[in-house]
């Protein structure tokens, strides 16, 4: 399981030390109900989005890594653009600092495969847009994908005027695969619609356009939204997963 893996694993828990004791466990920063990913040009200019409490960083794959490689953030490389990428290639991302890789859909299967240690693969897709199409997305799950980020790209109007309709198809798509999710917002969401994001059934949200303020803000939110309970009865009986994450 690799640093991405691990921290959307464990997005919405609670570090609870010995009662009586005062520790690093008594100060440590309180539980999301989802991991936050943003984007930046470089490290340099993620240090203000780690600091607000981003708790993954996708660069370009033209980027250098300078991170403190004590810290508890994921650094990634965003590959999408890559029309291959060769196994020394993903070992050399990993090498220089990286923790994983994104890929699009047309990526070669075989960078999926490629067994490399402690280095995640996560794969960039559309959502579905009919019932058909839900069938084939399903099928992803026979990738060997590590984390899937699925491209809501929900902007602040559409989760205000969301239906309960359209939230259980949004919740279905998430629940449908085996591994983790990471669902990407447009901008940032009124706060009385952040416990809807958190109740998307991903474990990780990526907001595009962000600035340390947005982070701030939405870790806040994040914050207040109480941990849901585990499995949700019967989705996955519905969609035959068991809605927790596939260690590599």
């Amino acid at each position: 399981m690799g640093k991405l893996t691990e921290i959307l694993h464990r997005a919405g828990r609670s570090s609870r030390g010995a009662i009586g004791f005062v520790g690093p466990a008594a100060n440590a920063a309180k539980p999301k109900a989802a991991a936050i990913i943003v984007s930046a040009p470089s490290a340099e200019a993620a240090a203000a989005l780690v600091k607000a409490g981003a708790d993954v960083v996708i660069l370009p794959a033209d980027a250098s890594f300078h991170k403190d490689a004590s810290t508890e953030v994921a650094w990634g490389v965003d590959a999408r653009a890559a029309q291959t990428l060769s196994e020394d290639e993903l070992r050399t991302l990993h090498t220089q600092g990286a923790d994983f890789v994104l890929l699009g859909v047309t990526a070669p299967v075989r960078t999926l495969s490629t067994e490399i240690d402690q280095f995640d693969r996560a794969l960039f897709v559309p959502p579905p847009t009919d019932d058909p199409l839900l069938i084939g997305f399903r099928a992803l799950n026979v990738l060997e994908a590590d984390v899937a980020v699925l491209d809501l790209a929900l902007r602040a109007k559409d989760l205000a005027g969301l239906t309960v309709q359209e939230f259980a198809r949004l919740r279905l798509l998430s629940e449908s695969l085996r591994f983790p999710v990471i669902v990407t917002l447009h901008d940032m969401p009124a706060a009385d619609d952040v416990r809807t994001v958190a109740r998307l059934g991903a474990q990780g949200v990526w907001l595009a356009n962000v600035t340390a303020a947005d982070v701030t803000r939405l870790r806040e939110e994040l914050e207040r939204v109480p941990r849901e309970k585990e499995p949700v009865p019967g989705i996955a009986g519905l969609t035959g997963t068991t809605g927790t994450p596939t260690p590599r």
